[in-house]
């Protein structure tokens, strides 16, 4: 079977453009070009595939660095999958994904160390020892990257019980995503984009996918300068972005400040955002802020990587409300299926979005009972045999297939006997004048759903935030809503706390 396409596309934009920059950060002197990369991938690549443990992971531990790239690429090179753990991970949770993959070999490239028991790692290697294994410069054969369903990548992403759980992504699918997404990445020379989500997060393969295979200089930043906005905005007024990835979250956490204007970022033209709901409210700050700038809004699960993608406009904000998450990867089928019976729907009817098609992931690492309650065979549309992944999420596709999603199925509480879906609550806070943004969450007491309770981040900062300004609130609610489904408490904020993914805490939230 053919190798890696996406291996290809990279290694032919390194042999042309080998002085290009393909990676730096925020730290000075941090920078790889492309044919730096592709030589340190190689001997790393021979490293690795003499020294990993049969049928096991790389594990690469630390942060934005050009040394994780480099990692990243060599073990797809090696034919072997690389599992990315940050260095944001409490210590328990790194133990647990070392448990659950067995012993594998890790590339600690972190400043502090592992901070769990290293007897759960076969081998340990810091930066140093894999500086020392690219310097000996040893042949790679090609014949041994990945392909088809060989895993190229092991990302963990927690269920409804917090535990960890492996995606495994193979070859076939990075490819079949590279063809459906560099159409997001225009093409063209002093391409830049804003790699800014942690590499356990799918949204950091947009543009290592999309990006890599055109060309693109991925722009990170290092982990001080992540901890100040002021120090953020610095370095991306240096970076000559081009094109912005993120979450919704982030990026509205950036309009907050003024500056976050075109002065600071004269070449961005196009943004891309995922992993959360991009509100109508957010995609119109960033149209007024950014007139010109191509607004996509984009939708995927961890298990099938980004499937759909529409652009934001002005006459879709005003149209649309929720926005629609977009049209379907040419490749991949949404089917929306009845929560009781599991027929499938027609358009307009709303139910779980199923999808099928290219980039459906293999199932989870060592966990066939949970593969097997989330992804099925299937038969494609022209007879051929497919694979299906059960998204938990609640959704419609319109008449002209564009699908929307309107959150989780487990989003949906039982308060004094009524079926609440907490994102049709947040829905409705989100159209008032004075929000800006809202979390609902349940509070509980032995076990049952006492009340909601809403978390809010006011339209005007300087409003006030007292009883009277929450039950305003409430009141403007009940034009929308039955009574039963109105928060009996209203919290006010100033920001939102973020998970290390950038997306908003709900957990933080909850416990506050």
């Amino acid at each position: 079977m053919p190798s890696s396409k996406f291996l290809e596309a990279f290694e032919q934009v390194a042999a042309g453009h080998p002085d290009d920059t393909a990676y730096f950060t925020s730290r000075p002197g941090e920078a790889v070009s492309y044919g730096e990369l592709s030589r340190a991938s190689n001997a790393l690549a021979a490293f690795l595939h003499a020294e990993t443990p049969a049928e096991l992971p790389v594990v690469v531990y630390g942060h934005k660095s050009p040394l994780m790239l480099t990692s990243f690429l060599a073990a797809a090179k090696a034919g072997l999958p690389y599992a990315p753990v940050d260095v944001a991970y409490p210590a328990d949770r790194v133990a647990d994904i070392l448990d659950q993959i067995g012993r594998p070999l890790v590339l600690d490239l972190s400043d502090d160390g592992l901070p769990c028991d290293p007897s759960l790692a076969n081998r340990l290697l810091r930066a140093d020892d894999v500086r020392a294994a690219i310097a000996k410069d040893a042949p790679c054969d090609p014949a041994w990257r990945v392909s088809g369903d060989d895993v190229f990548y092991l990302l963990f992403t927690s269920g409804s019980t917090g535990r960890p759980k492996g995606v495994m992504m193979p070859s076939r699918c990075v490819d079949a995503f590279m063809a459906y997404f560099q159409r997001l990445f225009p093409k063209g020379e002093h391409r830049v984009s804003f790699n800014r989500v942690p590499y356990t997060f799918d949204v950091s393969l947009f543009d290592i996918i999309a990006g890599l295979s055109q060309g693109y200089a991925l722009f990170a930043l290092e982990t001080e300068c992540e901890q100040s906005m002021a120090a953020t905005f610095g370095a991306l007024a240096e970076s000559g972005l081009t094109e912005w990835v993120s979450t919704p979250s982030f990026i509205e956490m950036c309009l907050a400040d003024p500056s976050f204007a075109p002065e600071l970022l004269p070449s961005l033209d196009t943004i891309v955002l995922c992993g959360e709901v991009l509100r109508n409210g957010t995609a119109e700050k960033i149209l007024d802020r950014f007139p010109g700038v191509a607004l996509y809004n984009t939708y995927g699960p961890t298990e099938t990587q980004a499937v759909t993608d529409t652009l934001v406009t002005r006459e879709l904000c005003e149209s649309a409300n929720p926005l629609p998450v977009g049209f379907l990867n040419p490749e991949v089928r949404a089917v929306i299926r009845d929560l009781e019976t599991g027929e499938e729907l027609p358009a307009g009817e709303i139910g779980e979005v199923h999808l099928e098609g290219a980039t459906v992931s293999l199932g989870y690492w060592k966990r066939p009972d949970l593969t097997e309650a989330a992804f099925a065979p299937c038969v494609a549309p022209d007879g051929s045999p497919s694979r299906i992944y059960k998204t938990g999420d609640k959704g419609y596709l319109d008449a002209e297939g564009r699908l929307f999603c309107l959150g989780r199925l487990d989003f949906q509480v039982k308060l004094n006997g009524f079926r609440v879906e907490l994102g049709d609550v947040e829905q409705a806070l989100a159209t008032l004048d004075a929000v800006k943004e809202a979390v609902v969450l349940p509070a509980e007491r032995d076990g049952k759903v006492t009340h909601l309770v809403a978390h809010l981040l006011p339209s005007d900062p300087d409003a006030p935030r007292d009883f009277k300004a929450g039950q305003a609130v409430k009141a403007a609610l009940r034009h929308t809503l039955p009574d039963y489904m109105i928060p009996k408490k209203i919290v006010f904020h100033d920001a939102f706390p973020l998970t290390v993914n950038g997306k908003i805490d709900r957990k933080a939230l909850a416990a506050k």
